[in-house]
């Protein structure tokens, strides 16, 4: 944080995440799900068009979507959150913070 201020600005929430949004970029481009489930936080959301899912269910629909693969461009990015768009139309909407993804949200 700079100055007096008491929360940090997008620039440097952008910074705090670089790791895990690279490690989520790398997974999705590498089609590894066993990955990308790995960096959800114990706890994390999931959502789809099917609903809203935690635990193991988040895991195991994350492991599902990344195994698509696809053609990943770079990520749009805005403080702790990162859109991730694949050539084919799907999308990855997440946040991260304290080195895992916390919500993550899919289009089909």
């Amino acid at each position: 944080m700079t100055g007096a201020r008491s929360h940090p600005d997008d620039a440097e929430r952008a910074e705090r995440v670089a790791a895990v949004r690279a490690s989520v970029a790398r997974a999705l481009a590498g089609g590894d799900g066993e990955a990308l489930a790995g960096l959800l936080r114990s706890g994390a959301t999931w959502i789809d068009a099917e609903g809203v899912h935690d635990g193991a269910e988040a895991s195991r629909r994350a492991r599902a979507f990344t195994g698509l693969g696809g053609a990943w461009a770079d990520p749009q990015v805005k403080g702790a959150h990162a859109v991730f768009r694949c050539a084919d139309g799907r999308a990855l909407v997440a946040e991260m913070r304290g080195g895992a993804v916390v919500w993550a949200a899919v289009t089909p």
